[in-house]
């Protein structure tokens, strides 16, 4: 077998074992962008926050986003769904974020923003009050005290400047991380409260594939 013949069977190896090692995307939901939230994700009030990405594959690689489900009035849920690769360099900055959210009245918003935030600011939710330095902040009623927990805010209460700023940039299509970017993948609240860790990431390359998933004998020239 001469060396070119050699290199087409461990490139077309390579490509087989990377595409093995990638799960069947035609068990998975897929959403390629925010606009197919809403054809997916059905009830009111509701609310898609972003927890994890993560990929599969080696050459041929698969996207995932991990969400969060938060329902008004029934226990909250995660689904693994399948994403397009736009959509996952486009949502890099978003873990934590609520990345979809569809109101009372069925109008939805897909401008990321911090998770929670359909909740804050409607009197059937909680109230404004004024804390001990004279600032509006936001209270949930009694029935929904376990929501801080849910949108993982550990220390953080929402302030009527925060919410006033929220609303102005949701109109204006425009993410909000916070006053001071608390929110979002860099976002100190998100970081505490999620654990992340900062990944160094290695690419995969054509010669850890072989490494790993084949052996080539070594050629002895004394038996040649």
């Amino acid at each position: 077998m001469n060396k070119f013949s050699l290199y087409v069977l461990l490139i077309l190896l390579y490509l087989g074992i990377s595409k093995s090692f990638s799960p069947s995307e035609k068990k998975t939901i897929y959403i390629p962008n925010a606009n197919a939230f809403a054809s997916i994700f059905k009830g009111s009030p509701i609310s898609v926050i972003l927890e994890k990405e993560f990929s599969t594959g080696a050459l041929i690689k698969t996207y995932y986003h991990q969400y969060q489900i938060i329902h008004a009035f029934k226990a909250p849920q995660r689904y693994n769904i399948r994403i397009s690769r736009d959509f996952h360099l486009e949502n890099k900055k978003n873990i934590g974020m609520s990345l979809f959210r569809r109101f009372e009245n069925g109008e939805i918003s897909t401008v990321p923003l911090p998770p929670g935030s359909i909740y804050i600011g409607s009197p059937a939710y909680g109230t404004w009050r004024t804390s001990g330095s004279g600032q509006k902040v936001w209270r949930f009623h009694r029935t929904y005290k376990n929501f801080p927990m849910i949108f993982r805010w550990g220390d953080f209460t929402p302030t009527y400047s925060f919410y006033r700023k929220m609303i102005a940039l949701e109109k204006l299509d425009t993410p909000f991380y916070g006053l001071n970017d608390e929110f979002g993948t860099d976002g100190k609240v998100t970081q505490e409260n999620y654990k992340l860790k900062k990944n160094v990431k290695r690419e995969t390359n054509f010669k850890d594939i072989l490494k790993k998933y084949t052996k080539i004998p070594k050629w002895d020239l004394k038996n040649e």
